[in-house]
């Protein structure tokens, strides 16, 4: 007798999961992780273009390379959370 979920009755009444479709499942699951995974690494790959297309569009893109690695220097020290606010104030 089948059970909903993939489970089996014996006769005797002892509910059994039918092995085949447990495996099934794992191999389902593994291909949508899988694929998910691929997935955000293509969203990261697409936020690191965002920013790299946003960076070369601002001020900072069009400034001499030794300020701007000096801004970034600076940003570094003061973390970005203070940095934002000490901007935020001006």
């Amino acid at each position: 007798m089948l059970l909903p979920g993939g489970f089996s009755a014996n006769p005797r009444g002892i509910i059994m999961a039918r092995k085949g479709s447990l495996e099934a499942e794992r191999q389902a699951i593994a291909k949508e992780r899988n694929a998910l995974e691929a997935r955000e690494a293509k969203l990261r790959e697409s936020e690191q273009n965002a920013m790299a297309e946003l960076l070369r569009k601002s001020a900072l893109g069009k400034a001499p390379f030794e300020r701007v690695e000096g801004f970034f220097a600076a940003l570094g020290k003061l973390g970005l959370d203070e940095a934002e606010k000490r901007l935020a104030k001006s």
